[in-house]
């Protein structure tokens, strides 16, 4: 471990531009849902429309 880290010290470029990566990765297609829509749920996963709450009589 020890090894690891002093190589990163060394030389952080490659991991700072991969760790760079990874993050614009999750932001571009969480970014790409959001335009998309996701189906007709809108922003969130669930839909409040249908809720019901099962009342009877």
């Amino acid at each position: 471990m020890r090894e690891l880290l002093d190589l990163i010290r060394a030389n952080p470029w490659p991991f700072g531009a991969g760790l760079l990566v990874v993050i614009l990765m999750i932001i571009a297609e969480n970014f790409g849902r959001g335009i998309q829509g996701g189906g007709d749920a809108g922003w969130g996963d669930f839909s409040e429309g249908d809720a019901g709450d099962g009342g009877g009589d």
